[in-house]
């Protein structure tokens, strides 16, 4: 009678191997990817930035670089072979490619010689949506797994994987005496079908009842599964580090975590520390004791020796190499605001569970290297700031970088110090913008027709009644200038000039514009409004200027671009809207007049450290100093910088002495490109006089090169020539 107990128990034990071998074996976070790293012919490069770049990517340098992963170098050449992938765009075959840079230009070559536009290194996986507390694991398929591995496991874990039913009966027994030698349980005679059993079914209590139901399970998983199945289900599950509060199971996981590369670019030594771990994740982690981890590889690669896979010439070369790791970048300080930003925009078309255990493929738009740039800077920048002033200590700030034409958001920084904080200031952080508002201003009075960047306004004292107040705005230097043409008025930031022309074309007119560029959030006009009272985050800061970076092209932030599930099927694709009710002609001259800031404004400095860049760019300071702001726009970035006190008190610094210099330490590390000279259809530049709205011939010396909406420039021309 006592069998038909035990049959129920396993008909009961059979349905649960079954189930969840079938079902979802692995509840995995979703995994966040950067966009893939674009590299052009004729774009400015140095050779060590790339080489710099192979590296942080996980390639490794040798003689050659037939193999994937492995990049070679020479004096003057750089030659890789680019790992292959997957994105929302399809796939990408891996290629070889040679980087030679000429001027500081570079230059890339298929083998054959010729030239080729551009070379594509693989999008690099950013981090965990909701992944704190969920598991780091990375899903591999039984012909993703290298077959190195395979062998090195099963000659170190169970020797007779292939020729046991899922149990080892002499492994059994070895264990019995020596747990009744000892008194206590101390060893067992685990399979690889028993440890996969344990970590998907069971607890890890020491009972003889625990065990039975191991082997049970162990032989009904035989029975219903293959070989090919149950090593493809235990490279994926076996645990192999604690991050944190997160577990890290899988070989295809812990190689990119230790070694910052694709499992199926591993050496055999590498895999034999991987191997060699399965038997103390703890005990020998090669980040906290190296010297026991590496005891333990060579342990492994004796195995294989002993068991004829490793010839002794091959053994003593491998025993000597030393264990070497990846460094370690603290994923989650580098792009956790971006995260927060990915997050934010998924909440409204996926659940958290989902997210949370899915194993989504998410890919952004974020670019590694405008994220490490943008981040280092800030921390560099405040840091040098509050050694020279320690008033400026706790000084905070926040960095929004986006695509310039497309407006994919490019990088995030939401704080000054090294660490994620959990606040994002580029989200959260809503201040009163200052001088940013002016080009949109500016854009006002062009968009009329009446005005022109030649047009002149007198710079002079005004007075404003504000409800019972009087309100007089000052310049920065409490000084008046006098008649100045509009690209002077903006380039050098004069408010009494501004806000004349802003009573001049309308308030209501200037607060229309500001919608219509993207601002969202509710406020009402009034006369301070044309000093920068509007209040806005650096993340819709940047929104504002999309459309005039982009010459029209782009309105939007772009975040996410695709979500895949673990099959690479779509599941959603993320399109941007681009509505910009004003012409590309007017944008662009708006544009045009923001590059006279660097060479004659508020933002030379900057011009200093790029003299040969034509870019865009205005400073902004807010009352009573509490605020610092910097908008630069390049060929290939829009980037909002704002410096501040949490607790909004006055600072000792402006625009330009503050979030200025965190624009430019970003810029030189991530290769500027200036802005095209071409116009869109309806804008063209013009040589015009000084003093007179005329037209000069190329012999006049007092003359400005200005853009012009076609039909506002100038219908007089003049030769400068005076007879004697």
């Amino acid at each position: 009678m006592a069998s038909i107990p035990f049959a129920v128990w396993v008909w009961w034990l059979n349905g649960q191997v079954v189930e969840r071998f079938e079902g979802q074996k692995w509840q995995v976070p979703s995994e966040v990817y950067s966009a893939p790293i674009i590299l052009s012919s004729g774009a400015p490069w140095k050779k060590q930035d790339l080489e710099s770049l192979l590296e942080e990517t996980g390639y490794r340098f040798g003689r050659n670089s037939q193999k994937v992963g492995w990049a070679a170098r020479s004096q003057t050449k750089v030659s890789a072979h680019l790992r292959s992938y997957v994105d929302h765009l399809g796939f990408h075959e891996s290629e070889r490619r040679i980087f030679s840079f000429e001027n500081g230009r570079l230059v890339i070559q298929a083998l054959n010689g010729d030239e080729v536009d551009e070379a594509r290194i693989e999008p690099q996986r950013i981090g965990y949506l909701y992944g704190g507390n969920t598991e780091s694991r990375q899903i591999l398929t039984y012909k993703e797994i290298p077959q190195p591995l395979i062998d090195i496991l099963v000659a170190v874990e169970d020797r007779d994987f292939y020729h046991h039913w899922g149990i080892s009966l002499t492994g059994i027994a070895r264990a019995v005496i020596v747990n009744f030698t000892h008194g206590a349980r101390r060893q067992g005679g685990s399979t690889l079908t028993q440890q996969l059993v344990k970590n998907m079914y069971l607890s890890s209590e020491r009972t003889y009842t625990r065990k039975l139901t191991e082997v049970v399970m162990s032989l009904l998983l035989e029975y219903h599964y293959s070989k090919e199945a149950i090593i493809t289900a235990y490279m994926n599950e076996v645990y192999l580090a604690q991050l944190g509060s997160s577990a890290l199971h899988g070989f295809a996981a812990a190689s990119q975590h230790f070694f910052g590369r694709p499992l199926n670019e591993l050496n055999i030594d590498e895999f034999a520390l991987l191997v060699g771990m399965v038997k103390g994740p703890s005990l020998y982690n090669p980040e906290r004791s190296p010297n026991r981890a590496k005891a333990r590889r060579n342990t492994v690669l004796a195995v294989l020796k002993e068991q004829g896979r490793l010839s002794d010439k091959d053994y003593q070369s491998l025993i000597k190499r030393p264990i070497r790791l990846a460094s370690k970048k603290k994923e989650r300080s580098i792009y956790g605001d971006y995260l927060d930003l990915v997050a934010m925009q998924l909440s409204r078309d996926f659940d958290e569970t989902t997210l949370a255990t899915k194993n989504l493929r998410i890919y952004t738009g974020v670019d590694i290297r405008a994220q490490r740039a943008a981040s280092a800077a800030m921390q560099r920048q405040v840091s040098a700031l509050e050694r020279r002033d320690a008033k400026l200590k706790g000084l905070q700030g926040a960095m929004v970088v986006t695509d310039r034409v497309t407006g994919q958001v490019r990088a995030i920084v939401g704080s000054s110090g090294q660490y994620y904080t959990g606040f994002n200031r580029a989200l959260g952080a809503v201040r009163p913008i200052g001088s940013l508002v002016k080009p949109p201003l500016y854009m006002s009075a062009l968009a009329t027709g009446r005005y022109t960047w030649w047009s002149k306004i007198e710079d002079k004292r005004l007075r404003f009644k504000v409800g019972d107040q009087i309100w007089e705005p000052e310049n920065y230097d409490r000084k008046t200038h006098g008649v100045v043409h509009l690209y002077e008025a903006m380039a050098k930031s004069y408010n009494l000039a501004t806000v004349s022309l802003a009573e001049q074309i309308g308030f209501d007119r200037v607060g229309d514009t500001l919608r219509q560029l993207g601002v969202k959030r509710s406020f009402t006009m009034h006369p301070a409004m044309a000093l920068g009272a509007l209040e806005l985050s650096p993340f819709e800061v940047s929104r504002l200027y999309q459309p005039i970076a982009s010459q029209g092209k782009s309105s939007e932030l772009g975040v996410v671009l695709a979500v895949m599930d673990q099959n690479d099927r779509m599941m959603k694709r993320f399109d941007q809207q681009n509505d910009v009710p004003f012409t590309d002609a007017l944008l662009a001259v708006t544009l045009d007049g923001m590059t006279k800031t660097p060479k004659i404004g508020t933002a030379r400095a900057a011009q200093a450290a790029f003299p040969d860049l034509n870019f865009a760019a205005k400073t902004g300071t807010t009352n009573q100093q509490k605020d610092s702001w910097f908008v630069g726009i390049t060929g290939d970035y829009s980037s909002t910088v704002w410096l501040g006190d949490d607790n909004n008190v006055p600072l000792s610094i402006t625009g330009s002495s503050g979030a200025q210099k965190v624009w430019i330490d970003f810029t030189k590390n991530v290769n500027p490109r200036s802005l095209p000279t071409s116009l869109p259809s309806g804008a063209a530049r013009y040589d015009v006089l000084d003093d007179e709205f005329e037209i000069a011939a190329s012999r006049c010396s007092d003359k400005i090169t200005l853009a012009f909406i076609l039909g506002t420039e100038p219908k007089d021309s003049t030769s400068c020539f005076w007879p004697f």
